[in-house]
């Protein structure tokens, strides 16, 4: 190859790196002499490339964290997350329904997670009586969230009746705080 092709690629060369940069894109690397480059004069640190993550050690975001962004801090176990009951009742309002629905969301998006439904009461009433009520609030939570997909042997319910009271005092305020069903991660 002559000198003048020589200086010709290394000219079409620089035009492609050029018209690159300019667009955005990334120069393709092209072979071209050494004689037609420029000596570099940035010092070698500044030469060195830098480091790049690899693609293993960048943690990516679930997609599903598009869609249920909250799901990043959800605790399934706070105390703020506990269904609520009318006296004497095992209904569940459309606050509870609500709530359920994002226990369901946790759940299938975290499927090593099984639940404990902890059924409560106030402490009104007898102990046997409390027992078969926190049981039927219980059981309430556990078949809605089955209608929502929820696989059973991820679900386990248990009664404490009136044993693990939330609030100790004896007002209609406490009384109602007392009257749930808790969840508690068993696995």
């Amino acid at each position: 190859m002559n000198k003048k092709m020589k200086f010709g690629f290394s000219i079409l060369g620089l035009a492609f790196g050029v018209s690159a940069a300019l667009s955005g894109c990334a120069p393709k690397v092209t072979k071209t002499s050494s004689s037609a480059l420029p000596p570099a004069k940035t010092p070698a640190a500044a030469a060195a490339p830098a480091p790049q993550a690899q693609p293993s050690q960048v943690k990516k975001e679930p997609s599903y964290m598009k869609e249920y962004p909250w799901l990043a801090n959800y605790d399934i176990q706070s105390n703020s997350n506990n269904i609520h009951f009318a006296f004497d009742k095992s209904i569940l309002t459309r606050a509870d329904k609500m709530t359920l629905k994002k226990d369901a969301i946790y759940l299938k998006y975290n499927p090593g997670v099984a639940i404990q439904i902890q059924g409560n009461c106030d402490r009104r009433g007898s102990e046997a009586y409390n027992l078969a009520l926190g049981w039927r609030r219980a059981n309430a939570a556990e078949a809605f969230l089955e209608d929502l997909g929820v696989a059973s042997n991820r679900l386990k319910t248990i009664s404490y009746g009136k044993e693990k009271p939330l609030c100790k005092a004896h007002t209609e305020v406490c009384y109602a705080k007392n009257r749930r069903d808790h969840f508690a991660v068993v696995k």
